[in-house]
């Protein structure tokens, strides 16, 4: 939607006044609809991957959250050498259950797989030419492609060659290592003007502690069975290497059930995945580890959703409650004893009363 915002704002209007009417007319409370800028969307990820992992309650070590969509991707984690002055952009300020949290967040607006997808493409069809050969498609692969439709994104309007032909064939190649060249184009990281950046002179602090990567991030590398980040990142490269290199007809063959639009962009995917981590976000060989690839935490779907919802009903107290001088079963424990002093007490109360059975009757 911020995509559409851009192109056509008034199409984005039109869609969010149908959007209320047809809520107002529901049962449910509706508080008004719009759009989530990138760095709330990155936010609510954060306090979602958190929350279901109880670390915020605890006041534990928090994970990073990292969101991939088809439009744009967000990075959002703790860092010590963050305090928010040299980026205050970047900086969303928490309190929860009594923890301060300084966040770093960043949405980056046309790095979705989808939108980064058609700039790799119009990095390579910049001349306008009949036809291409492409290492981030499989060998065997061949798509007549419109140019109008490839360019019709705000994200790669503006580069829409002015002597192209109306369409040009998209050849695959299949070569992983090409195609991260080809990738890394997309990323511009000879600026900054801070004291260190991801890319597009974008300030990022220091990486630090474990990270949940989820949405498009997970669904790419489990079907490319590349979930396990405790195997070393060259080999998950050269993995993803073989993947790239199968030909067409034989990715067809082992994958029927999957319409060949999506089966064919999974090599492109992963090695955007993987360039992204590390070129982009300055993952290291080493770092890799520390990322999770998640679908759901105990059973709830990780994303912005449920930190939206949690924030808005305002459900994750600022203070933590108040903690109990001792736990429950200390409670229980301490409840019975006086229980069973009360009743050995109301028990010795009654002696004076108790026949003396003891005593023998005196004969008169």
């Amino acid at each position: 939607m911020r995509l559409l915002n851009i192109e056509n704002s008034g199409a984005s209007d039109r869609v969010f006044q149908a959007v209320s009417e047809s809520l107002q007319k529901s049962p449910f409370s509706f508080q008004g609809a719009r759009i989530l800028s990138g760095q709330e969307e990155g936010a609510f990820g954060w306090v979602t991957v958190n929350y279901l992992d109880d670390r915020l309650k605890q006041g534990l070590e928090t994970t990073g959250a990292l969101d991939l969509g088809g439009a744009s991707t967000q990075i959002s984690f703790i860092s010590d050498s963050f305090d928010g002055s040299e980026s205050p952009a970047n900086s969303v300020a928490f309190r929860l259950y009594g923890n301060d949290y300084n966040l770093y967040t960043h949405s980056f607006l046309c790095y979705g797989k989808d939108q980064v997808l058609r700039m790799a493409l119009a990095h390579q069809t910049q001349s306008g030419p009949e036809s291409i050969l492409d290492p981030c498609f499989h060998n065997g692969y061949s798509k007549i492609k419109n140019y109008t439709e490839l360019y019709n994104s705000p994200c790669v309007s503006d580069r829409k060659p002015t002597s192209a032909n109306q369409v040009f064939t998209h050849t695959g190649k299949g070569n992983f290592y090409q195609c991260q060249e080809v990738v890394k184009s997309v990323f511009d990281v000879s600026k900054c003007k801070y004291s260190q950046c991801s890319f597009n002179g974008i300030f990022q602090p220091i990486l630090q502690g474990p990270f949940g990567a989820f949405s498009a991030y997970y669904f790419v590398m489990n079907f490319l069975n590349l979930t396990d980040t405790s195997v070393p990142l060259q080999s998950v490269k050269e993995a993803l290497a073989r993947h790239c290199a199968t030909p067409w007809d034989t990715i067809k063959k082992q994958h029927p059930e999957i319409k060949e639009k999506y089966l064919s962009e999974y090599c492109f995917s992963g090695t955007y995945i993987l360039t992204l981590l590390t070129e982009g976000y300055n993952f290291t060989a080493e770092s890799y580890s520390s990322i999770k690839f998640i679908k759901k935490i105990k059973g709830s779907d990780a994303g912005w959703t449920l930190g939206y919802m949690l924030n808005l009903t305002n459900m994750i107290p600022a203070e933590a409650p108040d903690t109990p001088l001792l736990p429950h079963a200390g409670y229980v424990s301490v409840v019975t004893i006086i229980a069973l002093v009360l009743f050995a007490l109301f028990i010795l109360s009654l002696r004076p009363l108790w026949p003396r059975c003891s005593q023998k009757p005196e004969i008169v």
